[in-house]
């Protein structure tokens, strides 16, 4: 039996935030508001705080912070700003280029918000954000160059990360935004990690990402996940090295752990114990002809609902004028157990494949104790499969992979590397 299919109309950045977040709590407290003993601690270019030595960049190293309360970073440059061990209810940067801003895992946000507006060559880490019903981490404005990086959140109800920007793409860097990073993130108990505004219009792009990328970083525990990541507009993504486990056991939804919409590379990540697709893509060309997906060595084992990865323009990004197709290759991954709930509506497979329009390469994969050895659910008209070999069926685990920890292939050259 066929797969239903839900589609999103990609009319507009708004529309799909609010789909995106009809499972999740809505309970929209806003941040506490400091009392009389918590006044922000407000920090600018021309700040009288104690220098220390930094010998890993060329910075003046501002010691910010009174262990509680608000934090104001505005209107600043080339420092180095290192915050108080304490907690926290609120940290605001704003119109920044060349700063760091750490707490070197000693800095709480205890039900409160990061908020980030206008900024370049900006890195904030060592901080964690727990017991959130708003969104933790809020972008406005222009955002280039961002690195986010050993950051905790736990219980966060709402949208981990938001980056808001929406202007439409004329190629001028005004634009766009480009090279934002997710490294070493550690996420328990969320709901969706990080999602952007974009759309594909018939009049071009808007809230256009150049270079995403989420790395090293783990979501957990997490059954109403929804999406992990909801990437609106995105040229050349990359996620890697990234693990996910026991997340969306409450969710029903049809969603993606990676729900990215451009094109890009998913790699190098492992995926256990979930629902949902670890990886949809929605796939066409932006600035680049013949843009590529490519999809390989992740491990994916034990979903309750849908198979491994999906490709799909969907019919709205189809009929726009815009549109451009883009191309795919899987390979070398390694995927077992997929949908296992019942009433199965159809089966679990590696590739859930709907017109793409462009051409698809799928090779060297790995799959085992599944309902059968069918690689594909192919409801695709469109999409020329141009390369389809060395995708082996074994169909029992222990014959397949050494354990169901490492899922190291037993087969030279197939599966995940």
């Amino acid at each position: 039996m066929k797969k239903i299919i839900r589609f999103f109309p990609v009319i507009s950045a708004i529309a799909i935030l609010l789909i995106l977040n009809s499972c999740k709590v809505e309970d929209m407290k806003p941040a506490p508001q400091p009392t009389e003993d918590e006044k922000p601690v407000l920090s600018d270019s021309t700040g009288n705080n104690d220098e220390i030595e930094d010998n890993t960049k060329d910075q003046e190293v501002v010691n910010i912070g009174n262990g509680s309360g608000q934090i104001v970073i505005k209107n600043t440059s080339d420092k180095n700003y290192h915050i108080k061990q304490g907690t926290y209810w609120n940290i605001t940067i704003e119109n920044a280029s060349n700063i760091s801003v750490t707490g070197a895992g000693k800095v709480n946000i205890l039900s409160g918000d990061i908020n980030i507006r206008d900024v370049n060559e900006l890195t904030v880490s060592g901080i964690t954000i727990e017991e959130c019903s708003q969104t933790a981490i809020n972008i406005f404005g222009d955002a280039n160059n961002l690195t986010l990086k050993d950051l905790i959140f736990k219980n966060i109800n709402n949208y981990v990360i938001s980056f808001n920007k929406n202007v439409k793409y004329d190629g001028s860097p005004e634009s766009f935004s480009e090279n934002i990073r997710l490294l070493n993130i550690q996420a328990d108990n969320i709901s969706t990690l990080f999602v952007s505004a974009g759309s594909i219009q018939d009049d071009g792009f808007r809230g256009l990402i150049k270079g995403f990328e989420l790395s090293g970083s783990s979501i957990k525990n997490s059954p109403h996940l929804s999406n992990g990541l909801y990437l609106n507009l995105v040229e050349d993504y990359k996620i890697f090295d990234n693990t996910i486990d026991n997340v969306n056991s409450q969710n029903n939804i049809h969603n993606g752990i990676f729900h990215l919409i451009g094109n890009g590379k998913i790699f190098a990540n492992k995926a256990t114990n979930h629902q949902g697709n670890l990886v949809r893509a929605w796939l066409f060309s932006i600035s680049k002809l013949n843009a590529l997906v490519e999809i390989y060595d992740n491990v994916v084992y034990n979903s309750s609902r849908y198979g491994a990865f999906e490709l799909q323009v969907t019919p709205y990004i189809e009929s726009v004028k815009a549109f451009k197709p883009a191309d795919a290759k899987i390979y070398n991954n390694t995927i077992g157990r997929m949908n296992t709930a019942e009433p199965k509506y159809f089966e679990g497979r590696v590739l859930d494949l709907y017109n793409t329009h462009g051409t698809l390469e799928i090779y060297n994969n790995l799959y085992f104790d599944m309902r059968d050895s069918d690689l594909i659910n192919n409801m695709s008209g469109s999409t020329k499969i141009t390369k389809n070999t060395n995708n082996k069926y074994i169909k029992k685990a222990t014959d397949a992979v050494y354990d169901l920890n490492d899922f190291k292939s037993k087969i030279l050259g197939i599966g995940a590397k």
